[in-house]
């Protein structure tokens, strides 16, 4: 299974001119007084029929070939194609909450529902059916069936939306026919593979737009959020199948595309460069094979990488290495550990991440005699960009 993360030469373009805007604000900063912050703008929570216009929008989601798309960035795709967008998070981020949703009690049509590994979007309540990309393609599930009740209780996060706010019309994706929400739930196996390369897809015929209307209508969810979300943590491990089946090459490349996607968080703290063990950017990595015995075994992986931190210090060198996860039985399956000798954060999420740190710090007024620390590591922080946005 192979994973590939780059950033496009235009994001390197408008990160690169975002470093020389930021870095002027830091000078600009000392000789101009600090303006009033303007009053938030109020906020709401999606409409039903809104939340309708999102679950329509993944039953009509093109069929991602094989191998090209994970489902966290998928469901990031198909909110902004349906006009409701928001900066991509993972699974593991939505979970512990984001800023762009708001946690409730009861879902309708075109909610999040996210378990941590996995997300999807909610079609019906009443039928407890969501859309998601699972091993058969992207398709309608049964989140109340036994697998998914195996990952454990699923979070629903309804998306907010500024009032007043223009929000774009819905794309008109290629349309795709929507499978049983009551499929046995050994269908239910992940998939979430990486690919720098452009999606392509395969278009099915759309049911009639009075069927569809069937599974989207659900009961109203109260607006309100029912409780705070939990500060993020790293996470560690996380399961990738259900019951005493050994995992496959593809939910192995799942459960390691999320960790590797949460564990970039570890840039966003106070100094990123103060890590416990080494910190390798990833370009591309590919799962070559998965050996069990009995309730251990490992995933064996090729790693492919440009930069990393080791000690404090950047390292500027090309490596391919081979390199072990490892797998573990544990009464709700099987999952995946990330090592403990080092971290690795795919190439794309270092980089918003690094560009979210440095932000912060620039528009941060710490007492004269910290701004010094803060100047270094502003500056460190701008030179591991500048090294991974010009290769």
């Amino acid at each position: 299974m192979n994973f590939q993360w780059e950033a496009s030469g235009g994001q390197g373009f408008a990160l690169a001119f975002g470093l020389v805007c930021l870095m002027g604000v830091t000078s600009a900063r000392a000789q101009n007084a600090v303006a009033p912050q303007e009053e938030p703008s109020a906020i709401r929570l999606l409409t039903v029929e809104e939340g309708r216009s999102i679950a329509e929008a993944a039953l009509e989601q093109e069929q991602p070939a094989r191998g090209t798309q994970d489902c966290s960035h998928l469901i990031h795709e198909i909110y902004g194609s349906a006009g409701f967008e928001y900066p991509y998070a993972s699974s593991f981020e939505l979970f512990a909450g984001n800023e762009n949703f708001a946690r409730v009690r009861y879902p309708h049509a075109g909610d999040l529902i996210v378990w941590p590994g996995h997300v999807g979007i909610v079609v019906d309540p009443l039928q407890h059916s969501f859309s998601s990309l699972v091993s058969t393609g992207f398709d309608v599930q049964d989140y109340a069936g036994a697998y998914w009740k195996s990952r454990g209780r699923p979070r629903f996060y309804r998306y907010k939306v500024q009032n007043g706010g223009v929000l774009t019309a819905a794309k008109n994706p290629a349309s795709r026919q929507v499978s049983n929400a009551n499929r046995p739930p050994s269908d239910g196996t992940l998939i979430e593979e990486r690919s720098g390369e452009e999606n392509s897809a395969l278009s099915r015929p759309t049911k009639a737009a009075s069927e569809r209307t069937v599974l989207i209508y659900g009961p109203v969810a109260p607006e309100e959020v029912t409780e705070a979300s939990a500060p993020f943590e790293i996470p560690t491990s996380t399961i990738v199948a259900a019951g005493g089946k050994p995992p496959t090459r593809e939910e192995v490349a799942e459960g390691i595309s999320e960790l590797s996607d949460a564990a970039g968080n570890l840039l966003r703290k106070d100094d990123p460069f103060k890590t416990r063990s080494p910190v390798v950017i990833v370009e591309q990595f590919s799962v070559v094979r998965v050996e069990i015995k009995r309730d251990h075994g490992w995933a064996r992986l090729q790693v492919e990488s440009k930069v990393s931190i080791d000690g404090g210090t950047i390292q500027r060198k090309p490596r391919r290495e081979n390199v072990r996860w490892e797998l573990r039985r544990v009464p709700a399956g099987w999952e995946v550990v990330t090592p403990q000798d080092r971290t690795y954060v795919p190439h794309d999420v270092a980089v918003k991440d690094l560009a979210a740190q440095l932000a912060r710090l620039t528009q941060s007024e710490g007492v004269p005699a910290s701004r010094a620390t803060v100047v270094q590591q502003e500056s460190h922080i701008a030179n591991l960009l500048s090294a991974l946005l010009v290769q």
